[in-house]
């Protein structure tokens, strides 16, 4: 979608074609509106099957279970320019001297559980890993993953993933206070505009837009120091620690109340009762 939208900026008719229909497309939907938009044409259903000289002989297909297959019916179009942009994959040429990397057909690295191939010393992650969905997000998490297991394995130690702490979702909350925010304006420029130049077609946040809303972030499940407990505490028992240390609990003075617990917007309290004073006595 991207690189038919790309052609249409430099003033060249583009076509798409796709062997599936729109559901088997993995394109975002609004990735193929958009190129719509902008005068992209689409063809579904379409498979070349030769090229001479700028004459394609085009393949109608049909979906059987999920599947394009062919149908044996033909038509042609003629164009100057082939573009293909079939997959993403990654260039793992490089590591064939290393006999210990088991690499896969379709060029994927296999790891174990630490994140590291064959190689000692060699981990992988992002778009090398097979059966992976290819994402930016995806490769920015397997390499903050494979960071901690690269430290570990510089320093001699075997890293140990942390449990997780129970998610604190909407239903926890307890949202005393609340904000408006203001609505913005999306920016975003009309398609006949947009294919006039390289500018952005969607304008994301200004500065100040930006950090309005991240100061509304109540970062759900940590505590972000607004003070709610420390003030509806009425036995002086939770102590401030000076900003950004957070506070200390004194469990001697506290009665377990559950006034802090109550009023903590993001849920950074939880309650635990107490095991009964009487079994915990019969068992010494």
């Amino acid at each position: 979608m991207y690189i038919a939208r790309i052609v249409k900026r430099l003033g060249v008719e583009a076509t798409v074609l796709f062997p599936g229909d729109r559901k088997l497309m993995p394109a975002y939907d609004y990735e193929a509106d958009e190129a719509l938009s902008e005068g992209v044409e689409i063809q579904f259903l379409r498979r070349i099957h030769s090229i001479r000289q700028n004459v394609f002989t085009l393949e109608q297909m049909k979906v059987e279970k999920n599947k394009a297959v062919g149908t044996g019916s033909w038509d042609s179009i003629k164009a100057d320019a082939l573009i293909l942009a079939l997959t993403q994959e990654s260039d793992t040429g490089y590591l064939q001297e290393l006999k210990d990397i088991v690499l896969k057909e379709d060029g994927t690295v296999v790891i174990d559980a630490d994140r590291m191939t064959g190689h000692a010393g060699v981990f992988a992650g992002g778009d090398m890993l097979p059966g992976e969905t290819r994402s930016a997000t995806i490769a920015i998490g397997h390499g903050k993953k494979a960071a901690r297991y690269i430290n570990a394995w510089l320093v001699g130690e075997n890293y140990a993933k942390p449990g997780k702490p129970a998610t604190a979702g909407f239903r926890k909350l307890h949202m005393w206070y609340k904000t408006e925010a203001p609505l913005q304006e999306q920016n975003r420029l009309v398609p006949w505009v947009a294919v006039r130049s390289f500018d952005e077609v969607v304008k994301g946040l200004t500065e100040s837009e930006a950090r309005y809303e991240a100061k509304r972030c109540l970062s759900c499940g940590n505590c972000f120091e607004c003070d709610g407990c420390f003030g509806a505490c009425p036995e002086d028992a939770i102590i401030k620690l000076g900003r950004g240390k957070g506070y200390r609990f004194d469990l001697d003075q506290c009665t377990g109340c559950a006034v802090c617990y109550e009023q903590c917007p993001c849920h950074a309290i939880e309650m635990i009762p107490e095991p009964d004073k009487a079994i915990a006595d019969a068992h010494g």
